[in-house]
């Protein structure tokens, strides 16, 4: 929960602000860059991405740990443990986020670009609105509805991700769990796994749905 909850809130914060800002000025050298480094980390995989980051940032800038969730022949206590867990979560973490990051980034802008050349943006442009009031309160709430249905539909696939990244980063979650099944033909354990991740993988598609009501009052009516 801690890896997962860290890089889906990484991946969508920073892509619906970089996928809003990009919509702002399209084709211009800043969007072009962004768009640029959303593919490349769509398209890199998790397992190579991850030691790239360890072979970077742990081994060669020595800025993060490379593994584990935590110093444990410190035997740190409180908040000095919690800072020490949180820093064995940025590697792991920004692994995980990337991918979807990249993807979050695209869909935003591509929605907000939808969005911006509608007849009630046209509108709201020629009552004299300025143009952040434009983009922030009247285009970005409409633009959200597919963003978050991408959210929804990946939080699967963050779960698949999460296997190779807390194998590669020896971080003890269900993806570790399963992949040490898998070796060892634990076949109770993984079949558990499957299950519980089956479930987050439901429960996840249901706050989404509830999410919907929040963003679109249409669907409140609807049901009404």
């Amino acid at each position: 929960i801690l890896l997962m909850g860290s890089s889906l809130l990484f991946s969508s914060l920073f892509g619906i602000l970089l996928g809003t800002v990009s919509s702002r000025k399209p084709y211009s050298i800043a969007d072009s860059l962004t768009s640029i480094a959303s593919v490349i980390g769509y398209s890199a995989p998790i397992f190579w991405l991850g030691q790239i980051l360890i072979i970077i940032f742990a081994i060669n800038l020595r800025l993060f740990p490379s593994g584990g969730m935590s110093s444990a022949r410190l035997g740190l206590q409180g908040i000095e443990l919690l800072t020490d867990i949180l820093w064995h979560l940025v590697l792991p973490a920004a692994t995980l986020g990337i991918a979807q990051l990249a993807l979050i980034t695209r869909t935003t802008r591509a929605s907000m670009l939808d969005e911006l050349y509608l007849d009630y943006i046209t509108t709201a442009r020629a009552k004299g609105l300025p143009w952040s009031t434009v983009i922030y309160k009247h285009a970005f709430r409409n633009a959200l509805l597919p963003v978050v249905t991408i959210i929804g539909l990946h939080f699967g696939l963050m779960l698949g991700g999460a296997v190779m990244t807390e194998t590669i980063f020896g971080w003890p979650g269900m993806g570790r769990l399963m992949y040490d099944a898998i070796l060892r033909r634990d076949y109770p354990v993984l079949t558990g796994s499957l299950l519980v991740s089956s479930l987050l993988v439901i429960l996840g598609n249901v706050v989404i749905d509830i999410f919907y009501a929040f963003l679109d009052p249409r669907i409140r009516y609807g049901e009404r």
